[in-house]
């Protein structure tokens, strides 16, 4: 790279960084703001709930873009040449003839190859089995294996039927609408090998076909992207993302294998639940203590990876009773994000298939309050604490909608509604702003204020509508 080239990319970065800053201390501006409004302009219901969005918001902003760091960055240089994991690629489908044959190409031509794919077929009623079949013998790979189950059990249990002949250190669970990077596994690994206290590792996304789809395949891409780097990049700075999601992610064999078979068949309110909780996975990662999980035969570097502490200190544990006593509980299982590691989105390309993902994300939501709220108190202080306010707010939201739309002009509180409204304007282009730093040239960020607006009035009353659904088995 050329020196000009080099100054040129020094001084975008610090463009950058200044914008970022200016985000901030507008963000910071508004917060103050907010809170003089609360205390002595406007209803103080709107005002107490616009101040949290706002302490919210800064702080997500603040820890993503000046704490968080790629964790893939800090592993890049790691030498696997010595030391190369078994990966288990792991592909639960069902009626994905337009998709399977792309997802399961970036499986093969992925740049590690200690790998093995395993991808089950759950019962599809298409032409999904016969491309796969198409493909293994097409492939030379020798660890390339394919499940045709006879009837529908559902994702999990589909996976659940992998796991149980997987022979990996490090799964990789991917949804059948996804494809990988081609180098997408080689850096997952490297970042395994680099923390060894990592339990799970998730991607950052895209909405694939975006720019050429229609509007709601470029809503979802400006979200699905400033959710990954903003929301799950501030999580990440404290090892506590609060859901690995299933278009990408790995973990350890050791932080899950346990717990895959409960999950599987998890019983909600007294009946089988099916939808596939990635949040309740990511949550026994994260409350579930590093423990080693070596093979019962030998011990293998595997299992120092999953100690995460030398044999020095273990040592000096074992010899000294009191020492192992006076020491604090063992700390929990890492979980983490990595921009530098991407997955390419399907996404519903309708409004009525949009509305029945955000139906099943929110049951699994519901469902995940019991597991995750149960154990993110043991987290950081400030995590946790961001993670209860945004999860009062979700539950609180719908009751201010209606609060604002409706009582507010009722009783003539005009200044309050365009208060909460101009709220909801300036989230929606701060969203904008990131993605346009971040994606310079690229004018779907205009397509960000509009889907806040979405979000609001119409994903908000799908929480509702899905707690009183919460009944219906079906995952597809």
């Amino acid at each position: 790279m050329s020196l000009q080239k080099v100054t040129q990319n020094i001084e975008q970065k610090r463009r950058i960084s200044f914008v970022r800053f200016l985000l901030l201390a507008a963000i910071g501006s508004v917060l103050i703001a907010k809170f003089y409004f609360m205390l002595y302009v406007v209803d103080i219901t709107i005002g107490i709930y616009s101040f949290l969005t706002s302490f919210v918001l800064f702080n997500i902003i603040f820890l993503a873009y000046f704490r968080y760091k790629d964790p893939y960055l800090e592993a890049q240089d790691v030498d696997i040449t010595k030391y190369a994991p078994l990966v288990s690629i792991v592909v639960a489908v069902k009626n994905e003839e337009d998709n399977i044959r792309n997802c399961i190409h970036s499986c093969l031509v992925q740049t590690y190859k200690n790998k093995e794919i395993f991808v089950v077929n759950d019962g599809s009623t298409d032409k999904t089995g016969q491309i796969l079949d198409q493909m293994h013998r097409e492939s030379d790979s020798k660890n390339f294996h394919i499940l045709h189950l006879s009837k529908s059990v559902g994702k999990k249990q589909a996976i659940e039927a992998a796991s149980e002949i997987a022979h990996g250190e490090i799964y990789a669970f991917m949804d059948s609408d996804c494809d990988m990077e081609c180098t997408a596994v080689e850096k997952a690994v490297k970042v395994f090998c680099h923390d060894r206290k990592l339990g799970a590792l998730t991607s950052h996304g895209r909405v694939r076909g975006a720019y050429e789809g229609n509007i709601f395949q470029k809503f979802q891409d400006v979200y699905i992207d400033g959710s990954c780097r903003a929301v799950k990049g501030a999580e990440s700075t404290f090892g506590s993302v609060t859901c690995c999601s299933g278009s990408l992610s790995f973990y350890k064999r050791a932080a899950v294998q346990d717990f895959i078979h409960e999950w599987a068949h998890d019983q909600f309110l007294g009946m089988e639940f099916k939808f596939c909780t990635d949040r309740r996975m990511t949550a026994h990662v994260l409350g579930t203590p590093v423990e080693p999980q070596a093979d019962k035969t030998e011990k293998t570097y595997s299992s120092i990876l999953a100690i995460g502490s030398d044999e020095l200190e273990n040592m000096r544990s074992s010899s000294d009773p009191d020492l192992s006593l006076s020491k604090p509980s063992k700390p929990c299982w890492n979980v983490k994000y990595s921009y530098s590691i991407r997955v390419n989105v399907g996404v519903p390309t309708t409004i009525s298939a949009l509305v029945k993902q955000q139906i099943r994300w929110k049951k699994s939501f519901i469902r995940s309050l019991f597991s995750t709220g149960g154990i993110y108190w043991k987290r950081p202080f400030l995590s946790a604490l961001l993670y209860y306010i945004q999860t009062s707010l979700r539950f609180v939201r719908p009751y201010i909608v209606f609060y604002s739309i409706v009582m507010l002009p009722l009783k003539g509180d005009v200044i309050s509604l365009i208060f909460w409204i101009s709220g909801i304007m300036f989230t929606g282009m701060i969203y904008a702003v990131d993605f346009r730093l971040r994606n310079p040239g690229d004018r779907l960020w205009l397509y960000r204020p509009l889907f806040t607006f979405l979000t609001t009035f119409v994903y908000t009353w799908l929480l509702i509508y899905s707690a009183i659904t919460i009944r219906n088995k079906s995952w597809r």
